[in-house]
């Protein structure tokens, strides 16, 4: 992975993703913090004058909401993703399977499908298809089969950049991996495309548990040619995943990282009242005696004056 320089150096350029705006209505997901939630393209970058913890999802659509058009291409495909499916080991004739769409403008020539399934021990079986709109091979991606994962995980697989290179028109992967592009949209895309469901939080300081968790963030390099994007994805009530996309200077995966992190327990300290200190009592000053011979008289004593003769 690309090393970049610290953003103490003035060469190096920094971006960061500041609130969203965020416009459509959320697909349900997993409650793991209570935040509004949408769906919506990198569109639109605001500042918002109270912070609020926001998140960022791409567009789901359940098979009775996909588009006429694209619903006819799977009836008329659903035989040669069946197929694609056997050979990586899915049956799609046994147990209840379901599909739906991760819509993602960065792929229109595509429509990603993410299947899923719960075999009797409640272990779970998840990939993703491709179906070409213009026809040609029908392209899957093998996430979880039974609860395990091939060799190496989905996200991590350098057959899986390759295929995200192929399904990308270049164009828009050049444009929309840079500081002008939309990144944050690009980048989950890659991530729905290998099995995740990213709802990627805006400032996650904003939670005591993630508040050492960086915002939406692009790294450039001092030469301008790699970038990396990283994100945060909360994956349950205890964990979150830090994704780091790396992209090259014609915007293909380099290299991912998906490292899983615990969420962190606020540090409470409770500063105990300090002790009371007894000062210490001094000795007491002895006393001095004076005789009675020796004691002034305040007033002196009256003469006696003889009577007038």
């Amino acid at each position: 992975m690309t090393r970049f320089l610290s953003l103490a150096l003035p060469a190096a350029l920094f971006l960061l993703a500041h609130p969203i705006l965020f416009a459509q209505n959320a697909a349900s997901g997993p409650a793991v913090m209570q935040a509004e939630t949408a769906n919506l393209e990198q569109t639109e970058l605001v500042f918002a004058p109270v912070a609020k913890l926001q998140y960022f999802v791409l567009e789901h659509r359940s098979p009775d909401q996909i588009a006429p058009s694209d619903a006819k291409l799977l009836e008329g495909r659903n035989h040669d993703v069946q197929s694609e499916a056997e050979f990586y080991g899915y049956d799609l004739s046994a147990g209840s399977w379901s599909y739906e769409q991760s819509v993602c403008s960065m792929m229109p020539d595509y429509v990603m499908l993410r299947y899923s399934s719960k075999d009797a021990l409640g272990a779970d079986s998840v990939f993703t298809a491709l179906v070409p709109r213009n026809g040609g091979r029908i392209w899957l991606v093998p996430v979880l089969n039974h609860g395990a994962t091939r060799f190496k995980s989905a996200p991590v697989d350098p057959r899986n950049f390759q295929l995200f290179g192929r399904v990308v028109p270049g164009e828009l992967a050049l444009k929309n991996s840079g500081p002008d592009g939309k990144w944050l949209s690009l980048s989950v895309c890659y991530a729905e495309m290998t099995g995740a469901l990213p709802q990627v939080p805006n400032q996650p300081s904003l939670n005591i548990h993630m508040i050492k968790a960086p915002p939406p963030t692009l790294h450039i390099s001092v030469s301008g040619k790699e970038h990396e994007v990283r994100f945060v994805e909360p994956v349950s009530s205890t964990d979150y995943k830090l994704w780091e996309i790396s992209y090259d200077a014609v915007g293909q995966i380099t290299a991912v990282s998906d490292d899983r992190h615990s969420f962190g327990e606020p540090v409470v300290r409770t500063i105990p009242e300090p002790p009371t200190k007894v000062m210490p009592q001094g000795a007491a000053p002895p006393v001095k005696v004076i005789p009675a011979s020796k004691l002034a008289t305040p007033y002196p004593k009256a003469k006696a004056v003889p009577p007038p003769q």
